[in-house]
């Protein structure tokens, strides 16, 4: 019984006809480092212009009506910094520090120019609690918060106040609250230690010239570093000649 023939086997090719040559294999592409002019100015909008524009959002976030938006912006200008140093640095212990430092500069500038404002432009103004709601953090320790508004009726722009003298039995009692005639920043308890909460300007100042400081000195070594290899690289092949 004759065989029958095998349907994969190949026809021979006719006379004169080459076969084409098979495709290659695409090699797995090597990351392209990024030229000196590129680490360079990566590390200026990362290092300069980031943390300026960060502190510039949280400055109108101290202003609650903007706080939301502002905040998110802020963050999304943040990890896009983070995303820039990792780019000027691939390796080494660079990430963890910029996160810290990144996660200071969103905490600090908004309760420090609010304590630093009040402080300044604060008026003491006479209010009435209209509304009181507690809650408790993760310790257990129980904190207050109070809606009030001026014992003379006038409005009292974001007019929420919390602290010791903010609890449900002082509901429609009246108290002393600073206030910012402009209705700019919220109003403040004179229990508030506003001093040393703004005292935490200077702090974020000085956290984001460490961010800028870490971002500069991450791209010099990596400029460094490639400059060496480059020089290495040139001696080599001036030997070799």
């Amino acid at each position: 019984m004759a065989k029958r023939p095998n349907k994969k086997q190949k026809r021979p090719l006719a006379a004169g006809v080459s076969r084409p040559a098979g495709t290659a294999r695409r090699r797995p592409r090597k990351d392209v480092p990024l030229s000196p002019r590129t680490v360079r100015r990566t590390a200026l909008l990362a290092g300069l212009v980031a943390p300026l524009l960060i502190l510039g959002l949280l400055a109108v976030a101290t202003n609650p009506d903007y706080q939301a938006p502002c905040t998110i912006i802020a963050v999304l200008v943040l990890m896009a910094a983070v995303i820039g140093v990792m780019m000027i640095r691939t390796s080494g212990w660079v990430l963890w520090p910029a996160v810290l430092l990144g996660v200071l500069l969103l905490a600090l500038p908004t309760a420090a120019l609010r304590a630093q404002l009040i402080s300044h432009r604060g008026v003491d103004t006479r209010v009435v609690i209209t509304s009181a709601h507690s809650g408790k953090d993760k310790t257990g320790k129980v904190s207050w918060t109070c809606g009030i508004r001026r014992e003379d009726g006038r409005p009292l722009p974001h007019g929420t106040i919390g602290g010791f003298g903010c609890s449900g039995s002082s509901v429609g009692g009246t108290t002393t609250a600073l206030a910012d005639p402009d209705g700019w920043a919220p109003p403040a308890t004179l229990d508030d230690d506003l001093s040393f909460r703004a005292a935490g300007v200077w702090v974020a100042g000085a956290v984001a010239v460490l961010w800028a400081g870490l971002t500069f000195g991450a791209a010099r070594r990596t400029l460094r570093g490639r400059g060496g290899r480059g020089g290495k690289g040139g001696r080599s092949k001036g030997a070799a000649a």
